[in-house]
C-alpha cells in the first residue's frame, strides 16, 4: 500500500531533478538560489513546496536574477517580471482513495498501454490523450465514459517515470457539470496506485474548474512551479 510518505518522498526526488538541487534544499525553509549552467539562455524556473521557494537560473542571467530576487517574499516573486505562468501540482489524498459508484447512464471503458492506440484519432482529449503524427502517445492507461457509443469524458494519465503518472481530465461540453471529471479522475487515480505508481494532477492558476476537479477527486496541492524561460 503506498503511504502519503511514500507520495511525497517520490515527489520530492521528481522535483529537486527538475530544479537541478538536492532534496535537502527542498526542506531549507527559504529561498534557494541555483545557478544551472546545462539550461538555455535566459532561463529561470521558480518552484515552491512548503516553506521553501527553489529558484533555479540560466548561467548568464543567475547573477542579475540572484540580486534582483534575493530578500523577496513568495508573494513578491510571484509577482516579479520573472514569472509568466504559474502550475498548481496536486496529489492524492490517500485517506479518500476509494473508487467512487459508476453513475448510471453511461458506459465506462478502461484501457492499458496496449489498448491505448485503438483511440488513436479522437478528437478533443488534449489534456488527457494526444498523439503524434507518427501515432505515438506518453499516455499509458486512460478511464473514459461513453454516451451512445460517443466517449464524451476521458482521464488519462501519461508516463513522467518509472514511478509518476501525470493525470489529464477532458470533458465535451456538453456534459460538464454532470461530476464525471471527478469520477473518472478519482478512479483512475484508485486503479495507479493499485498498480504501485504514484499519480500528479496539474492545472494551471488561471483554471478554476481544473483545481475544482483536483479537489473533488480527493487530491491536495504540494508545490507550485513557473512555465520556466522568460526573456529578462
Amino acid at each position: 500500500m503506498i503511504r502519503r510518505q511514500d507520495i511525497r518522498e517520490t515527489v520530492y526526488r521528481y522535483i529537486a531533478e527538475q530544479m537541478n538541487c538536492s532534496v535537502q534544499d527542498l526542506h531549507a525553509g527559504e529561498t534557494v538560489f541555483i545557478e544551472d549552467d546545462t539550461k538555455p539562455e535566459k532561463y529561470i524556473k521558480i518552484l515552491s513546496v512548503e516553506d521553501t521557494d527553489i529558484i533555479t537560473l540560466s548561467s548568464d542571467v543567475f547573477p542579475d536574477g540572484m540580486r534582483c530576487l534575493n530578500g523577496k517574499s513568495r508573494d513578491e516573486l510571484y509577482e516579479s517580471n520573472y514569472v509568466f505562468g504559474q502550475t498548481l501540482h496536486y496529489v492524492p489524498d490517500m485517506n479518500q482513495m476509494e473508487r467512487l459508484p459508476f453513475v448510471e447512464g453511461y458506459t465506462f471503458e478502461l484501457v492499458g498501454a496496449d489498448e491505448i492506440r485503438k483511440l488513436y484519432g479522437i478528437k478533443g482529449f488534449d489534456n488527457s490523450l494526444s498523439f503524434d503524427e507518427d501515432g505515438n502517445t506518453s499516455t499509458c492507461i486512460a478511464l473514459y465514459a461513453k454516451k451512445d457509443n460517443d466517449i464524451i469524458a476521458l482521464a488519462g494519465a501519461s508516463y513522467v517515470n518509472n514511478e509518476l503518472r501525470e493525470v489529464g481530465i477532458d470533458v465535451k461540453k456538453k456534459f460538464r457539470g454532470k461530476k464525471l471529471a471527478s469520477l473518472l479522475v478519482r478512479n483512475l487515480t484508485v486503479e495507479i496506485l493499485k498498480q504501485g505508481k504514484i499519480p500528479f494532477y496539474s492545472a494551471s492558476v488561471t483554471n478554476i474548474a481544473s483545481q475544482a476537479v483536483a479537489i473533488r477527486s480527493g487530491y491536495m496541492p504540494l508545490w507550485t512551479d513557473t512555465f520556466g524561460v522568460r526573456e529578462i
